[in-house]
């Protein structure tokens, strides 16, 4: 009797062992191909908690850091430690999943030996030999196994770096005319500065089009949101939030520059700031969906962007405007609808007294200003609602350089503020083309 129940304990236990080697490798080859394979944003347990593991790691640490340039450079290895992990995570469950069926397959070994079995042929090692037929079998599958793993994750990295090399050449000539950090009224600034005015629609329909790209790329492959860029006072995010400033204190300080490039930037912009965050830093349940419109669209109880009181703003704007963002939004989950848009009910959190100070800097740098109090204050207030939830979201969820006008930060940090270039001009007279004629 014992022995029989010793038998069948022994038939369960492999029986189980089997059945659980099989549900981790269906997992685990599941999470593979979605993570590195499919371009598509599909979510992924394993490889959801490996990144948050290695996520908390990092922070753990970087929080330590008062001063942001050392925790930026403690953050810097988030992203590549991510993929990192992923690749040892799936070798290693792999590892675990072969070594279960062949501890189910054969009678005369021990799960600690299986597991040996396993790893020799999953490394092709070599060094523990099969001992039936069909451990043979899982050995010719795990030896096959390894070597597809990492070729996958080799092929995966150049897609990885590339897009991040896109971003980052943007992110950079960027710098060049908005700052380091970026900011909106710098960037208008510089260009005045520089007689550059007609350049903005090539630039806001640039940044238009790479906004788009930031949408695709980073919700398909969501570990680039935590490659960062390669200096401290230069992100992504930042970089677009300052561009979009650009554009809204442009629609609302002046009245005779092209405005339609301006919008559709504010419009590409704004929807790929909603999409971001709907996607991937919201921690709404995602069950409930609905098709939405997004914060770009005319309700009873919103304002759409391209109201009346924004002047050169047609009706068939605001159509495209609306068909655009229903599109884009639809299928979001309702619950992040539903805080999106009672946060854009709700006024800025800039001041009266920073729009003041942004149009300072730009009468110093020679930008045509031809509306300024109320009136732009209004203006202003109705293009930045559109996008300043969102960009502060995001920009405290990866910790983003704390520039001028981009929110506040998990860890209280001091605004880093670029350098304005109407505080350094030179004020050596008769050294400069634009200085005056020499009186006789």
């Amino acid at each position: 009797m014992g022995v029989v129940q010793d038998l069948g304990l022994e038939l369960f236990s492999r029986s189980s062992a089997m059945i659980l080697g099989l549900l981790l490798f269906i997992a685990t080859t599941t999470s593979l191909l979605r993570t590195a394979v499919v371009p598509r944003a599909l979510h992924s347990g394993i490889s959801q908690g490996v990144a948050t593991g290695v996520r908390g790691i990092f922070w753990g640490v970087a929080r330590l850091r008062k001063d942001y340039v050392k925790r930026d450079g403690i953050l810097a290895w988030t992203g590549p430690m991510i993929i990192v992990a992923w690749l040892l995570s799936w070798l290693f469950l792999y590892v675990i999943a072969y070594g279960l069926w062949i501890y189910g397959l054969h009678g005369g070994k021990d799960l600690w030996q299986a597991m040996q079995q396993s790893g020799s042929s999953l490394f092709t090692l070599g060094f523990a030999a099969p001992q039936s037929a069909d451990s043979t079998i899982i050995d010719f599958l795990a030896a096959a196994t390894g070597p597809i793993v990492i070729a996958l994750l080799i092929g995966f990295l150049p897609t990885i770096y590339g897009s991040y090399i896109d971003r980052e050449v943007e992110v950079t000539i960027h710098g060049s005319f908005a700052g380091q950090p970026a900011w909106g009224p710098e960037l208008l600034a510089r260009i005045a500065m520089t007689n550059q005015i007609d350049r903005l629609p090539d630039l806001y329909e640039t940044w238009g089009r790479w906004a788009a790209q930031i949408r695709l790329t980073h919700v398909t492959y969501p570990v680039l949101i935590f490659v960062r860029s390669p200096r401290a006072t230069r992100n992504w995010l930042v970089s677009l939030l300052s561009t979009l400033d650009a554009a809204s204190l442009q629609l609302a300080v002046n009245r005779t520059l092209p405005r339609a490039q301006a919008i559709s930037a504010l419009m590409a912009g704004s929807q790929t700031l909603e999409v971001l965050y709907a996607t991937l830093f919201s921690r709404s349940p995602l069950r409930s969906r609905l098709r939405f419109r997004g914060l770009m669209i005319s309700r009873p109880s919103v304002r759409p962007f391209g109201s009346s009181e924004v002047p050169g703003v047609t009706r068939k704007m605001v159509a495209v405007e609306i068909a655009s963002a229903s599109d884009t939004a639809e299928g979001l989950p309702t619950s992040i609808v539903e805080n999106l848009e009672k946060q854009e009910s709700k006024t800025i959190d800039l001041t009266r007294e920073d729009l003041d100070h942004a149009v300072a800097v730009l009468k110093d740098a020679g930008f045509p200003v031809e509306v300024e109090g109320d009136e732009a204050w209004q203006q202003f207030q109705i293009a930045r609602s559109r996008y300043e939830y969102t960009a502060y979201m995001i920009a405290e969820a990866i910790d983003a350089v704390p520039a001028p006008w981009s929110g506040p930060r998990k860890i209280p940090t001091p605004i880093i503020w670029p350098t304005l270039a109407t505080n350094v001009m030179p004020n050596v007279p008769g050294q400069f083309a634009d200085d005056p004629p020499p009186s006789a």
